[in-house]
Order: structure tokens, then C-alpha cells, then sequence
């Protein structure tokens, strides 16, 4: 099976179908690459090139092929990747804390984006990088990226109907008195020219649900959910709260306990545009937040 190729047989029901609303309704591509799609005749129906204004037979055998060459313009470099899951359509990597998701400027290098790209190479693919998800330099974990404009069309979708649960674990400073609840604030970015974000009623609204799984002496150790996705959100809420994660020296303070902000993505749940099968993918707690929770168990 050509693991580039989409392939969809018609069915009674489909009889006299508009051939467009197949591609749309049934195998869900978006119209940007359908557009695409027809541009490189790419779109057959029985083995020949057809027109979207088709109408479908039963029995019909439709392929789309998906193998477009694209240009990507991001610098290899041979980086050991960790990673949790991959498919045709989807590479999912357990990012280390300390390295970016993609470079800030053209030419940039050191990232997870460099990495990814280098391991494509050595795979004979040019595809680009398009992380469904992307998290800050000092926080681990689970990383989802796109194969294909097809995965990541279908992917952006789900991700715009809260569909995809994107879970982390932190550790933040200080007692949280509540076992669980939401953060419901508008996240607003004051200086364009400053990284830190605030709390403010003029931003884009921002969703944060949380539950308390372990307190300690002066720390709490939270599992928390995305509903939207702002950059820095948690950090920025938790901040809020008066609680900031640990060793979060932008939105809170340095720690003796970990060097950087003890935030861990550890697990991803979506739904599969091929199969429609849910996918959940976890990853463990990186050492140096392990490290901080023993020191705290030892202090009980």
C-alpha cells in the first residue's frame, strides 16, 4: 500500500455524488488543498485524472495522491530524537528540555525543527515542518508534527474544536488550597518587543483546567489541560494565581530545586484522519523534575 496515497471506494449511497463533496465530506481535505490537489493532478478516479464536478458511481475507486515535493528551508542538523510515535502522517517527539520546537530566524539552528528535519533527509523526504503544538525552549515534553498538509489540515481542525487534549504536569511554588478548577483569563502580550505575557481583559481569551495530585512543603505538584493554546499559558495563569511553576525565572523565580521551569507535556490525545482511531501518547516525567519531587518527598 502506497502509504502517500489516500484511497476511498464508493459505496451505494454515494451514487450521483459531486465527486468535491466526496473529497470534502468523506476523506475531510480542506479546500486550500484540494486547490493543490487539482493543480498536480493529483486527484483519479478507476486510475485517471477527474475533475471535482465528477459524479461518482458506486463501486468508484478514488486515490489522492499525497506525495507533494516541498521546499523546506530549515538547516539539518543531527540531533538524537526521542521518539514516542510515527506514522505516515503524524512523527511525534518527546522534546528535552533546553531546545526550541522551531528557529526564531531564518537560518537558525539547534532545534527541534533542525533535528526533525535532519532525520527526514536521512529518510529521502523534503517535507516541512509543521508542529501541531509547539513548547517553550525550558519545557519537555510531547511534541506532535505533521507528515503532510493533509494530517495537518485535519489536525488544525480538530485542535480548533478542542478536540485534541494536550495534558502536563508541573510543579509550582507554594500550596494550592483548591483540588481542582479552571483559569478562565485573557492573556494579553504588553511590549511586542518583550517575550513575557500578562493577565489583561484586552487579551485573547485563555483556558486553563487543573488538579491537584500531590502537595509538599511549600510546593504543589499539578496535572493540568489545555483548552486553548496562548503562548506561555500555564505559566502565565498559574503566575496569576499566585502559585508560578517552579523555577519559572520569567514569570516567577529561580529554584534550588530545578534549573528551569519544572513544566512537563506528557501526554496527547487526538483522533487519527486516516482511521478515526484515538491515539493517546504519554511520556515520563524527564530526571530533573523526578529529582525535585524526591527531594520534597524526603522533606514529608
Amino acid at each position: 500500500m502506497n502509504k502517500t496515497q489516500l484511497t476511498y471506494t464508493a459505496g451505494a449511497f454515494d451514487q450521483d455524488t459531486f465527486l468535491r463533496d466526496i473529497l470534502s465530506a468523506k476523506l475531510r481535505l480542506s479546500h486550500s488543498l484540494l486547490v493543490r490537489l487539482k493543480q498536480q493532478h493529483k486527484i483519479k478516479v478507476n486510475g485517471y485524472t477527474a475533475r471535482t464536478n465528477y459524479r461518482i458511481n458506486a463501486g468508484d475507486v478514488i486515490t489522492i495522491d499525497m506525495d507533494f515535493t516541498e521546499d523546506n528551508e530549515i538547516i539539518p542538523e543531527s540531533i538524537p530524537l526521542d521518539i514516542v510515535y510515527e506514522d505516515e502522517d503524524f512523527l511525534v517527539v518527546n522534546k528535552p528540555a533546553g531546545m526550541s520546537t522551531h528557529p526564531s530566524r531564518l537560518g537558525g539552528t539547534d532545534t527541534l525543527a533542525n533535528a526533525v528535519t535532519y532525520y527526514w533527509n536521512g529518510l529521502g523526504r523534503n517535507t516541512l515542518f509543521r508542529s501541531i503544538n509547539r513548547l517553550d525552549r525550558d519545557t519537555s515534553g510531547l511534541v506532535l508534527i505533521a507528515n503532510s498538509q493533509f494530517a495537518h489540515q485535519d489536525i488544525f481542525k480538530q485542535q480548533k474544536c478542542c478536540r485534541i487534549e494536550r495534558q502536563y504536569i508541573a510543579l509550582v511554588e507554594g500550596l494550592m488550597e483548591q483540588y481542582n478548577g479552571s483559569i478562565d483569563q485573557p492573556i494579553l502580550r504588553p511590549d511586542i518587543k518583550r517575550r513575557r505575557r500578562i493577565v489583561d481583559p484586552c487579551g485573547q481569551r485563555a483556558v486553563t483546567h487543573y488538579q491537584v495530585l500531590e502537595r509538599y512543603t511549600g510546593h504543589t505538584l499539578l496535572q493540568l489541560k489545555l483548552e486553548t493554546g496562548r503562548t506561555h499559558q500555564i505559566r502565565v495563569h498559574l503566575s496569576f494565581l499566585g502559585h508560578p511553576v517552579c523555577g519559572d525565572t520569567l514569570y516567577g523565580s529561580a529554584s534550588p530545586l530545578i534549573e528551569r521551569q519544572a513544566l512537563h507535556a506528557g501526554r496527547l490525545r487526538f483522533n487519527h484522519p486516516r482511521s478515526g482511531k484515538e491515539v493517546i501518547l504519554d511520556a515520563p516525567l524527564p530526571a530533573d523534575i523526578r529529582t525535585a519531587i524526591d527531594h520534597l518527598n524526603k522533606k514529608l
